[in-house]
């Protein structure tokens, strides 16, 4: 009896791993113009539900109907000149279109006329309402940095489902040797393939329950940024004078912005500046008065007394070398 259920056993490894191969490997003849997948044998047991409708996959005279799966992401920078309004704004999008804030980030302060605010949003939507998202982005602000991706994962999808059918007919298989095994030594053998069998079926249901997730909410990535100034949006083809054009209005629009930085700095420094003018003018006038004390001080020098008449002249001076 031992020998035989190990033969048997055996037999169904082989048969199984041979299933798996063939499935993984075998042509697949798609029926449709954009057809993708969704399985309705083998989605009991998941989380994820088959699609409705759709297209129909036709493999070893089994119909399994299925639609396309496609990740959508979308990222993009905002400027804004009223920060705390588009915030609110945020929040009205995420209502009108069902989405909902997976992260989010809001650095930096505002002092007085210069700003340097910035928050990053990573928003699920889902794909239904990506594309109105996406095009409503203009009641935020100036919306530039635009970048759209799609990522079809269909035949990953098919793959990692083939795989994960195979080892839930393995798993009823060995369940059924279980039951038949009359040797501990069977026991242990079949139950430490089970063990192996059913980390494999949850890994494979982890993916493409992710996989599903991210097909049915599309991301989109938001970095708004608080400006003083809207960047312009200018015409990729600009002519020479026009270049010129543009340098100049940029120069004398970074004279007035330095100027008016400098005016701003000098206001705000304006008590630090009296303040040093004051200790200066103290310190000038305490040293003047130190000066004019030490001339009154000192007083003029009394003249020599006159030389004896009889004393004899003073030396010459030495040469000068």
């Amino acid at each position: 009896m031992k020998k035989v259920l190990v033969i048997l056993l055996a037999v169904m490894l082989v048969a199984s791993l041979f299933t798996g191969c063939n499935a993984s490997s075998s042509p697949q003849e798609y029926d449709g113009s954009a057809p993708t997948y969704s399985s309705s044998e083998s989605s009991a047991g998941n989380d994820y539900e088959p699609s409705e409708g759709g297209d129909a996959l036709t493999e070893g005279g089994s119909t399994v109907s299925f639609t396309e799966k496609i990740i959508y992401s979308y990222s993009a920078t905002v400027e804004t000149k009223a920060f705390d309004e588009t915030i609110d704004n945020v929040d009205v999008l995420l209502e009108q279109y069902g989405a909902f804030v997976e992260n989010s980030y809001i650095s930096g302060r505002s002092y007085g006329n210069t700003t340097y605010r910035t928050a990053t949003y990573t928003l699920r939507v889902p794909v239904a309402n990506f594309a109105g998202l996406t095009g409503s982005l203009d009641l935020l602000g100036n919306v530039f940095n635009e970048n759209t991706s799609a990522q079809n994962i269909t035949m990953q999808f098919l793959d990692t489902q083939s795989r994960l059918d195979t080892y839930r007919t393995e798993e009823d298989r060995l369940l059924a040797i279980l039951e038949k095994a009359d040797t501990v030594e069977d026991m242990i053998s079949i139950e430490a393939r089970l063990s192996d069998v059913r980390y494999q079926i949850e890994s494979l249901t982890t993916t493409l329950n992710n996989w599903q997730n991210q097909v049915d909410f599309s991301t989109v990535t938001l970095r708004i940024e608080e400006v003083q100034v809207l960047s312009e949006q200018q015409s990729v083809q600009r002519t020479y004078w026009e270049k010129i054009n543009d340098g100049l209005q940029a120069t004398i629009k970074g004279i007035g912005e330095f100027f008016k930085s400098l005016f701003m700095r000098l206001v705000i420094a304006l008590p630090v500046i009296l303040l040093l003018g004051v200790i200066a003018v103290i310190v000038i006038i305490i040293v003047r008065r130190v000066r004019k004390n030490r001339k009154n001080n000192t007083g003029p020098r009394p003249p020599m007394p006159p030389a004896p008449p009889n004393s004899p002249p003073p030396p010459p001076a030495p040469p000068q070398q």
